[in-house]
């Protein structure tokens, strides 16, 4: 599909529109310039918000309120009962065909449903038409100029038709992100566990050596193979005659060192053969668990480690606002969360960017996230992660574990140093604990074995070596298992994050190429238009550095001065036009599947000329029909001065205007027949005898008229009175009406019968002396309901001094071609 132009709008129940049964039409001219206007709240910003809605889906500023303001429930009209807002969109195709109506609806619930006619994919067509230059307010112009050269830099990715671009690239960038890729994938944890299963392999190692030593009598070589190990420590046990029943047919792993032992008490029997099994197994587990106690250094340390990272923390707001940036971080990052300067916590908006500020404030806790890191590589290393049997074995029966919490926050690397301070000194206490335990084994073990035959002695003391070799075989094979398993994870991970990296580099290069590239072209246009636009030395400048995102606004030229910040010395007006340049070559350049721009009170900071230069160039440089390939322009406003333009305009072909009035309780109504609408509503008030309602409605209805016979007759007026909105106005307008025809008369081409010109001067006699000369003094007080429907008569008839009847006798009146001509 080559394009769309919208050919009519069809709202009810939405926003400030309630139409309930007679939906507001608005019916728009693809091969025309298009104007809209009303007074200040009458609905066309409403309008605005529900084309907004129908091609985006949402209203960032409803959205965007706090909680409590609950903006979802402002979507729908308050006063339409159906509790159901509708708007119709009619899109003609651009390469000709049949037009597609799109239906949008959204209920009180906030469910949203989109269908189209003759079989057409609606969210297809909406999401073509979703471009940043299709809907442009002030506002936005505003916040061009005003964002963060990052801010400013996206939204000019959409203008150029790269929006998916910069999205993906931004995605790209996210994913990359260092601190957010490894919190997602909890490399710091893994780390961890790499490490602790390699300190558990260091010692099962150790203590491999230790058993292998005291059951095979020799050294324990590393180069030997695992099987020649096992064929060695089987061969030791089953050399013991006792013991050779129990290992014939088993490997070594398959022996029972309890089995064993049994057969040894029962060789010997007694009650210290028992006892002397049990001071060696426990002799044997006391060891072990003393063998993993940290030493002295180790804890020294530890203490140092903590001490440096409570340093840290105090420099930064602590763990609770560490948590808390970290959980926004996540959210702000996330593609669900669409407006980056909302903060999550507190739904405020500003004009930065929260996800910048909160990854500065994430980047305060680098010093502590270091710290932690060699707070949590010491406790693995050193093997603080496995005290457990230590503290089992030493613990008193009144006393409680201090174990469970300090593992956890060691592993993180969160002690703090009053933790770490207790922690020493309790595993300090369960050591020395150990070492009299030992000792104390030791002593009984001697004094057992004097009394007890040498050789069972010693078998006892082989099985129990056999039962620690098979442990730590057992705990070698797990620890190097789950060695490799992360370390594979971890290469993984690392895979993905170099390919990242790459690929988000690689993209930001080419969507930064591409908006170079665009960018280029767009600025002389750009230029151009802010030249005819705004008449003066002063020439805007756009530049966007290599490789980022970052557009920089400057002026090349400020008269005489080069190189000039647009935003320190720029005026709002200034700057308005800077924007609208912008956009505008945009839409000229790279329009997308929309034909069509909306531009809503787009020119409040202009001055009556400048807005007469931009309809200009929108007329004839930029829209359709002076650009037969431009877009389709339609313009919102509530400008008095734009709309006797717009009034203006209308008369030729190339301009389609239209008025709306109504109130967001009843209805809005497009107002093409509007002054029969204003004489029967001030008819109606005069007859009730309500002269204060009245009153200005017929200043309203004579300059109707006045401006009716203007430009219908095609007199000509000074551009100042098109661009003049007083209490004069319309003395004014009359006086050029009288000296146009004074003119004609003077010069014998007056087309005007006499009884007409004798007609007409009676007419402005009753209405400057019955209405004008009151209300330009603001004495409204001084009418009456007959005096006033006197000046509505005298009206009707000054207008009538310029039609003739046609065809004679019919009761049909047209207004002359001109003063000097009838037709």
């Amino acid at each position: 599909m080559s394009g769309w132009y919208l050919q009519q709008i069809s709202i009810e129940g939405f926003r400030g529109i309630n139409n309930e049964g007679a939906p507001l039409v608005l019916k728009f001219k693809p091969e025309k310039v298009n104007s809209v206007s009303a007074p200040n709240g009458v609905g066309k910003t409403s309008i605005f918000d529900a084309m907004i809605y129908a091609i985006t889906g949402r209203i960032a500023k409803l959205d965007d309120l706090p909680a409590a303001e609950q903006g979802s429930t402002y979507y729908l009209n308050r006063f339409h009962s159906g509790g159901v807002g509708t708007i119709m969109l009619t899109l003609s195709p651009s390469g000709g065909g049949n037009p597609v109506m799109v239906t949008i609806q959204r209920d009180a619930a906030g469910q949203r449903t989109v269908s189209a006619s003759n079989g057409a994919d609606a969210n297809a067509i909406l999401a073509d038409l979703n471009r940043e230059f299709v809907l442009l307010d002030g506002k936005t112009f505003q916040d061009f100029i005003d964002l963060t050269p990052q801010k400013r830099g996206r939204s000019f990715a959409g203008l150029l038709g790269l929006k998916r671009y910069s999205a993906l690239r931004q995605g790209l960038a996210s994913l990359a992100h260092t601190r957010s890729f490894n919190n997602h994938f909890g490399v710091a944890a893994k780390h961890a566990e790499q490490k602790a299963a390699a300190v558990s392999a260091q010692r099962a190692s150790a203590n491999i050596k230790e058993a292998y030593k005291a059951l095979v009598g020799d050294d324990y070589d590393p180069a030997q193979s695992e099987a020649d190990m096992l064929a060695r420590a089987h061969s030791a046990l089953s050399s013991i005659p006792l013991l050779k029943p129990l290992c014939d047919g088993r490997t070594f792993e398959e022996i029972d060192p309890g089995s064993c032992v049994d057969a040894a008490k029962a060789a010997e029997g007694g009650e210290a053969r028992n006892k002397l099994a049990a001071i060696i197994r426990d002799h044997s587990r006391w060891t072990e668990a003393l063998a993993t106690a940290p030493s002295a250094e180790d804890a020294a340390e530890l203490n140092a480690l903590s001490k440096a990272r409570d340093d840290a923390l105090e420099l930064t707001q602590g763990d609770v606002f560490r948590q808390l940036f970290s959980v926004s971080e996540a959210i702000l990052a996330d593609a669900a969360w669409q407006d980056p300067t909302t903060c999550p916590t507190c739904d405020r908006s500003g004009p930065d960017c929260v996800l910048d500020h909160v990854r500065d404030k994430l980047a305060a806790f680098d010093a502590v996230e270091a710290a932690s890191k060699n707070l949590a590589a010491s406790w693995i290393s050193k093997g603080w992660n496995q005290l457990d049997d230590l503290e089992k074995l030493g613990v008193q029966p009144e006393e409680s574990s201090l174990l469970a919490d300090a593992k956890t926050n060691g592993a993180k690397g969160s002690l703090s140093r009053e933790q770490t301070r207790t922690l020493v000194e309790w595993v300090k206490t369960l050591a020395d604990r150990a070492t009299a335990k030992i000792s104390e084994l030791l002593q009984a073990k001697v004094e057992l074995e004097t009394g007890l035959p040498e050789k069972l002695t010693a078998v006892v003391e082989k099985a129990e070596a056999a039962r620690r070799l098979q442990a730590n075989l057992s705990d070698l094979r797990s620890a190097n298992a789950k060695h490799e398993e992360v370390t594979n994870e971890l290469n993984h991970i690392r895979q993905v994050k170099e390919f990242l990296d790459q690929a988000s580099g690689a993209f930001a290069t080419a969507e930064s190429n591409a908006s170079a590239r665009r960018l280029a072209a767009i600025e002389p246009r750009t230029k151009d238009i802010f030249a005819a636009i705004m008449f003066s030395d002063v020439v805007p400048a756009l530049k966007k550095r290599a490789g980022s995102e970052e557009l920089a606004i400057s002026l090349a030229e400020f008269w005489t001065l080069p190189d000039i910040s647009a935003q320190a010395v720029l005026s709002e007006s200034y700057r308005n036009a800077f924007a609208i340049s912008v956009y505008l070559a945009a839409a000229a350049l790279y329009g997308g599947g929309a034909k069509f721009l909306i531009l809503d009170d787009v020119t409040s900071s202009f001055d009556s000329g400048h807005q007469f230069h931009l309809m200009n160039v929108i007329k004839t440089q930029f829209a359709r029909p002076g650009v037969p390939d431009g877009p389709q322009v339609i313009l919102l406003s509530h400008d008095t001065a734009l709309e006797k333009l717009f009034n203006t305009n209308s008369n030729e072909g190339g301009w389609w205007h239209q008025c709306i009035q109504g109130t967001a309780r009843t209805s809005v109504l497009p107002q093409s027949g509007a002054v029969h609408k204003i004489r029967d509503a001030t008819h109606n008030f005069l007859d009730t005898g309500n002269i204060t309602d009245a009153a200005p409605r017929i200043r309203q209805y004579l300059e109707f008229k006045l401006e009716e016979v203007i430009q219908k007759v095609a007199i000509p007026v000074p551009i100042g009175v098109a661009f003049n909105d007083d209490k004069h106005m319309a003395k004014t307008l009359i006086d050029a009406i009288k000296d146009a025809v004074n003119l004609h008369q003077a010069a014998g081409s007056l087309v005007l019968e006499p009884v007409q010109v004798t007609g007409l001067q009676t007419s402005v006699a009753t209405i400057v002396t019955n209405y004008l000369s009151h209300w330009a003094t603001g004495q409204t007080q001084a009418f009456s309901a007959p005096s006033l429907k006197g000046v509505m008569q005298a009206i009707d008839d000054f207008a009538r001094c310029f039609q003739f009847e046609d065809p004679p006798g019919s009761g049909q009146f047209r207004y002359y071609r001109s003063l000097s001509q009838k037709v």
